[in-house]
Parts: structure tokens; sequence; C-alpha cells
């Protein structure tokens, strides 16, 4: 999920939960460590595929949240990021009545400030883990990535939900009712999406398993990917051990979109494959890689193999009629999106069959 979205997610469940203006201090520090973990996208830079290794590592871990919770509080206590703010502002300080230590602008104890930390980048964790990148949540224990499959990376859906608090205030006012209610129904519509995405999501992975045993297929694996502006349908991919089936599932009908077949990407029967997978960067890509596929091309007596992910594969037939029309419009706006690979390797030989380049695509 982008990091601004993660942001307005804490924001409003923080508001929900905290009163205002005595819990001002509070939903600020939580909104703002919401957006902290993904400083990992700089981690390794130079590196091509450190966003693979790096990205919703450490920083997106249990661990990490209950550690770095320490020093933002303490942060947080002393009151300097405030200090520097108001410094930059050219304010003056104030001072909190009642403080032992006649210290300025201490508003929050260390405790309080240590909890808000930990919350807010425990929710970057959480609804992060919805979408299908996957979070190395067991870090530095486990490389492991979990993921929830339940939204789509970027869900337009979302947006509109975080506007409703706006919305409400501006059509009631802030006096409406109790002080945070329009937060309140802004963050019982979140849940409430979560929850049709997990039943859409038990759903589509029932079908799947029956369609699977239908055909007598021996499953290595299989899941149900969120495809980008259609919350009730899922790419379906069910992996066997010499096929690939791309599966568009529908879970408010009960026939599926049209199946691609792909074959299986660690074949032997292509020499070309089978070296770009066994190159340090291949190995890599493929601890990452959920649903891997692979193909090869002869350009110009080169032979360029890409090694992609199906998770990030997108098609007409896996949207409904609302995603379709955003996807075509987007299409006519930049028709290069088609056909185009994301988060793949590309592994260039030679005319002599040499590795001759290596190149990670976003």
């Amino acid at each position: 999920m982008d990091t601004i979205t993660h942001g307005l997610i804490t924001r409003v469940f923080a508001k929900a939960v905290v009163p205002e203006p005595r819990g001002r201090d509070l939903v600020v520090l939580t909104t703002v460590c919401s957006v902290l973990p993904d400083v990992d996208i700089f981690f390794g830079a130079g590196d091509p595929l450190a966003s693979l290794q790096n990205h919703r590592g450490i920083t997106h871990s249990l661990l990490g949240a209950v550690l770095l919770g320490f020093p933002i509080a303490a942060l947080a206590y002393h009151r300097i990021p405030h200090a520097l703010f108001t410094r930059w502002r050219g304010a003056e300080g104030r001072v909190v009545v009642g403080d032992p230590h006649g210290r300025e602008d201490v508003a929050l104890g260390f405790w309080a400030g240590y909890l808000a930390s930990v919350l807010g980048i425990g929710s970057h964790i959480v609804f992060d883990l919805v979408t299908s990148y996957g979070t190395m949540i067991l870090q530095p224990f486990s490389d492991r990535r979990f993921s929830l499959d339940l939204w789509f990376i970027i869900d337009p859906y979302v947006w509109l939900i975080l506007g409703v608090p706006w919305l409400l205030r501006r059509a009631f006012g802030r006096r409406a009712w109790r002080a945070g209610w329009e937060y309140r129904v802004g963050a019982m519509l979140l849940v409430g999406y979560v929850g049709l995405a997990v039943w859409v999501q038990i759903m589509a992975l029932r079908r799947l398993d029956a369609w699977a045993k239908a055909e007598g297929l021996s499953v290595v694996t299989r899941g149900a990917i969120p495809v980008a502006f259609s919350p009730l349908h899922r790419k379906g991919i069910v992996m066997t051990p010499d096929r690939v089936y791309d599966i568009p599932v529908r879970v408010l009908r009960a026939d599926f979109g049209p199946i691609a077949v792909h074959p299986s990407p660690f074949r032997t029967d292509d020499p070309f494959i089978v070296r770009a997978w066994a190159t340090p960067e291949g190995k890599r890509y493929r601890w990452f890689a959920r649903f891997p596929l692979a193909m090869r091309r002869q350009e110009e007596g080169r032979q360029r193999v890409i090694l992609y992910d199906l998770r990030f594969e997108g098609r007409l037939e896996d949207l409904d009629a609302v995603g379709r029309a955003i996807a075509r419009a987007l299409l006519r706006r930049w028709p290069a999106l088609t056909g185009r690979k994301r988060q793949a390797l590309e592994v260039v030989f030679d005319a002599r069959g040499r590795v001759e380049h290596i190149r990670f695509v976003h």
C-alpha cells in the first residue's frame, strides 16, 4: 500500500479513538509513525534487487515495531521534533502547567508515546499484510513473506472511504453529535471493507479448490490475488508441477473468466531459462516470487529471458465492468503499458550464450 494511504488510514483510526484536543499529539505521533516503515526503500541504494530483499523487511516486522518504538517515544517525550518545528516557524514554546521538571513543551508521557509509536508502526504492518506483495513480519528470525491477499496495493475504494469523515464534517459540522463521530464512521467503514474482502477471499479460494479437485490436478500452491478497481473479483492462480493456471474468479457469478495456461517456469527443456534461474540474481528473484513464470525471446541473435511473477500480471478479464473501463482509459493514454512486465527480472544472453546483462524491471 502506498505511504500516503497508510498515514490517512491510521489518522482515521487514531482520531476515532483518541479525543481532541487533549489527544492531538498522540494522533500526530501515531500518524507519523505509520509512514516511517517505508524508509526501507532507501536501504541498499544502487542494488537493483534491493527493493525485493529489503522492502517490507525489518522496519515492517513485529520485533522492529517493538524496538523502533523506544527511540521514537524518547524523541516525542523530550519534544525534540516539536521544538525543531516551532523554531523553524519562529514560534515560542509553551510550558505545560504541572510538569514536575519544569520542562518546556512536554505533552506526552514516555509510555503513552511508546504505545502510540508501536500502534502507528503496527497499523502500517497490518495494512501492508492485506495486500499481496508480502511482508516479512518475522524478521530477523525469518525472511518468509506473509500476505493476506485482501486489497489491491492501490485501492481507490479505500480512498473514497477515507474521504467520508471530511464529507460528513462538511455536511453536518464539527459538533453535530460527539467529537470524533465522523472518524468513527470512517473507521467502521474501513473495518467493513476489510470484512468484505475476507468474504471474497474465502469464496474465491473455495471455488479454486473445487475446480482443481474436479479437474484432478495435483496442486503445488494456489492463491486468489486482488485486482485493480474490482473488489469482488480475484485473479485465481493454481500451480501444478507442469502448468500454471490463471483463472479470473468472479464471486457473484458461477462461472470463471477465460482461463490462461502457462508452462512451468522451471521446465528443463529450455537451457536459457534454466541458466537464468541459476544466476545469483535469479536465485534472489526466485525467493521473492510466489507464482513465478518465465519466458524467452530471441532478438537479433540475443536470447532475452524474463522471469516474472503472475501476481503482478493483469488482464482485462480479471476486472469487473468498472475496472475494465478504467483500465481501457489508462491504456488509451499510455498504450505502452500493454505487455509490460512489472517487478520482473530480465536476463540477456549474447550470441555466444554468455550473460550480457541482468536488469530488474519495476
